[in-house]
């Protein structure tokens, strides 16, 4: 059985938990940490779950025990959870993987930045691998000293809804309607969402008139410093800030948008990438998203701009509006790029991962070896 042991049960991880329970016809448990309130548990599901902060983790012991084909994959490395996690497998001597999403790039004095080599590699040789959300991490960890030969490519994961259409802009009768744009996530200085009212100041100038709007998701303690930033560039017709919403609410407003930006000076992965191309929605996103660096195929779904280019966006925000061929094209490519990513492939990646990893194991639902991406 796969004990996934992670933090909290957002969204788009109780979507890989559906997926991987259904693929392996139940044998699947979730592990959260934390439990999250009523209102955020009201949505069906049907994999089996249970909380540390009710069960303690002495129920994870002796479940663990009781197990005989135990896999364990642990979200991250250094948390209270994780260690007390480590030290149950350890102890039962249960094959463990580490899922981990890209490191903020801290700086750290070269003693520290030992400490932490030597933690990862020790944490190398002790656990089965380490799944990576997406290529760039998997580049990321081999730097950090781990083997590339335990490290392997396992993404997040997202709702790919059946239906979908382009952008309304994309229609004839939307002819001359400004482009609109979306950010989502914490008013929190790494966001850099003032980069995306830059960018939409300077397009709407360059062309003469308001060629583009932006609705601001979330909040946090640079909203005040947005808010006066709006004021300044005399963008208050054009800037929405609509504080935080629901996952639905976010879903329908991406399906409303024409486009999403992510202007982030760095973000460790960036479901809401995923989420905008569930929805058939181009991203204009930093070099520093790892999650646009790892879904870019080349097609045009995404728009790259160095982390704080203000003027990039704005070119780039001039051309989305400007050529209606540019934006469906990028919508279309946006689309075919999350059909190949449906949570239903998750299982397969995962089965041939440790496939190769645990010798014998076996769980109907894992396919080839094809599947697996390693670094």
């Amino acid at each position: 059985m796969i004990h996934l042991v992670i933090r909290e049960p957002l969204d788009y991880q109780r979507t890989l938990c559906q997926a991987l329970s259904h693929s392996y016809e139940g044998a699947f448990v979730a592990w959260f940490g934390e439990k999250p309130d009523l209102h955020a548990l009201q949505r069906r599901e049907s994999f089996t779950r249970r909380f540390l902060t009710e069960v303690g983790y002495s129920s994870l012991f002796r479940e663990l025990r009781s197990d005989s084909e135990a896999v364990v994959i642990l979200g991250g490395w250094s948390s209270a959870m994780v260690y007390k996690t480590l030290f149950i497998t350890a102890v039962l001597r249960i094959p463990t993987f580490i899922w981990t999403d890209h490191p903020h790039p801290r700086k750290r004095n070269w003693i520290l930045a030992r400490l932490r080599q030597a933690y990862l590699r020790l944490l190398s040789y002790r656990v089965s691998g380490f799944l990576s959300c997406g290529q760039p991490t998997a580049v990321h960890l081999k730097s950090c000293g781990i083997d590339s030969r335990k490290i392997a490519n396992f993404p997040y994961w997202v709702e790919v809804p059946n239906e979908w259409s382009l952008p309304r802009r994309c229609g004839a009768a939307q002819d001359g309607q400004p482009l609109r744009l979306i950010v989502v996530g914490r008013h929190i200085r790494v966001k850099a969402f003032e980069v995306a009212i830059e960018a939409v100041a300077l397009a709407n100038r360059k062309a003469g008139r308001n060629i583009a709007t932006l609705d601001l998701i979330g909040d946090g303690k640079e909203h005040i410093y947005l808010e006066a930033l709006v004021q300044l560039l005399g963008l208050q017709d054009m800037v929405t800030f609509s504080g935080w919403l629901n996952n639905e609410e976010v879903w329908r407003r991406l399906r409303d948008a024409d486009a999403l930006v992510v202007p982030s000076r760095f973000e460790p992965y960036g479901v809401v990438v995923l989420e905008a191309m569930a929805n058939g929605r181009p991203v204009l996103a930093s070099d520093q998203v790892v999650a646009a660096r790892d879904r870019d195929d080349g097609f045009g779904a995404i728009f790259f701009h160095a982390a704080g280019d203000a003027e990039c966006l704005a070119q780039q925000i001039k051309i989305l509006a400007e050529d209606e061929k540019v934006l469906r094209i990028a919508s279309e490519a946006a689309r075919a790029i999350a059909e190949m990513w449906r949570p239903e492939r998750a299982a397969s990646i995962l089965g041939s991962i440790l496939d190769t990893r645990i010798t014998g194991w076996h769980v109907k639902g894992a396919s080839s070896l094809s599947e697996i991406t390693t670094l």
